[in-house]
């Protein structure tokens, strides 16, 4: 009886709001087709940004440790300075991701909350929240009821390539509509009927999920600097200022410090001279970096801003051959943060179909408004925030010739990494 009582209330609402439905229907297609968009591209993000994450977490938590040996004590501080390198190699799995529908199975009280009352009268309807609503049931029923439209397979990560097209088609969408259960109410008039119609037969019909770099390797270098030391305790730093990487990147800045600390200290005789003989090394390590992207994005020019924090723990081992060589090995828990946030325009290729911008022709299609055409107006924001953790391994060695060293290793994580270096000590 709730339930009926419920549906009734809804129908004697959209009765009212008929002449509101006829006159908006063209500005309530834009309106629907940007909150679908938000919609589509919210609910593909993390997984399109997942595969990144993985990857700077790896790259990023790299190359902290050579040498766990550190002296107690110094005469006077000594300085390390070097460039970090790291290369990884992007797994097929890390480039795609199977794409979602935002959908959402139609309720009364759910429909209901999108109107406020005030006693017996209408006092607000939040109609294009509640058309955005009604859209999303044609989307869950013809996703899992009907199965008329299909979803595809994989995506493009934000590492693969290929953009991938979500297609509804105006025949399809008049059909849900046909089968939804306010459709078929008799106390519905025609006229309002007609007036939905309308506002899908100007959706646009395909909505396009843009591929990513198609990035087989990764590459980083990153200038280091340590210093130590006291009580067996070194300091380490990183630093990149802001710089522009050209417009696929955009400009990037890098910064981090961290502390090590010996254990192999508190063990047996106290080594103070790099040169006396020591079965091994080991030390613990914390360190803290962050990271800002900004960058415009597309040809409708969106604005990104990403910031990143990082966190690693190791130990680390170490053993000196002496004159011969040193050779090292660790094992870290390493977590990364990052939140992004989107300011953009609606799709290109919706504008032209919404008719905000116009196309003039496929052969040299136009990206600018032109008089008639003013173009997306009113971009949207959103914000993502993805994380990740890892535990990685590391095994390596190192030269010293004289004043500086040289050194490589393997990273065993979700995303395996070569690293290695050079460095000066004075």
């Amino acid at each position: 009886m709730r339930k009926y009582l419920l549906s009734m209330i809804f129908v004697f609402i959209l009765l009212f709001s008929n002449q509101l439905w006829s006159q908006q229907a063209n500005s309530y297609t834009v309106d629907l087709a940007r909150m679908f968009s938000k919609d589509l591209f919210e609910a593909n993000g993390i997984p399109f940004l997942q595969p990144v994450v993985t990857v700077v977490n790896g790259t990023s938590n790299t190359r902290f440790f050579n040498l766990a040996y550190i002296p107690p004590k110094v005469q006077k501080p000594y300085f390390r300075v070097g460039i970090q390198n790291m290369l990884g190699f992007v797994n097929d799995d890390l480039k795609t991701y199977a794409p979602v529908m935002p959908s959402d199975s139609f309720n009364i009280e759910k429909a209901l909350s999108y109107i406020e009352l005030s006693g017996l009268s209408i006092k607000n309807i939040d109609t294009a929240g509640l058309i955005r609503y009604l859209f999303l049931n044609l989307m869950y029923d013809g996703v899992y009821n009907k199965k008329s439209i299909k979803i595809p397979n994989k995506a493009s990560t934000a590492l693969g390539s290929g953009n991938t097209e979500f297609r509804l088609p105006h025949d399809t969408l008049y059909s849900l509509l046909q089968s939804h259960p306010l459709y078929n109410n008799p106390l519905i008039p025609q006229s309002l009927k007609d007036s939905i119609a309308n506002s899908i037969n100007g959706f646009p019909e395909l909505f396009t999920l843009y591929g990513g770099s198609n990035l087989s390797t990764v590459y980083a270098a990153i200038p280091q600097i340590e210093i130590g030391s006291l009580f067996g305790t070194e300091l380490l730093l990183r630093f990149i200022p802001s710089v522009n990487l050209g417009e696929a990147i955009g400009d990037f800045s890098f910064w981090g410090f961290g502390l090590k600390h010996s254990i192999s200290q508190y063990f047996g005789r106290n080594y103070i001279n790099a040169d006396e003989e020591r079965p091994f090394d080991m030390a613990i390590q914390a360190v803290y970096q962050g990271t800002n992207l900004k960058n415009k994005v597309g040809v409708t020019k969106s604005d990104l801003n990403a910031d990143a924090t990082m966190y690693n723990f190791n130990l680390h081992f170490s053993k000196s051959f002496k004159d011969i060589i040193d050779v090292y090995a660790g094992i870290s828990y390493e977590m990364i943060e990052i939140t992004s946030t989107y300011k953009y325009f609606l799709p290109i290729e919706i504008q032209w179909q919404l008719g905000l911008i116009d196309k003039i022709n496929d052969e040299n299609p136009n990206f600018e408004p032109t008089p008639g055409f003013p173009g997306d107006q009113n971009p949207q924001t959103s914000t993502l925030s993805v994380s990740d953790d890892n535990i990685k391994f590391t095994v390596g060695a190192r030269k010293a010739f004289g004043n500086f060293a040289i050194f490589v290793d393997y990273n065993i994580s979700d995303f395996n990494i070569f690293s290695g270096g050079i460095e000066y000590t004075f």
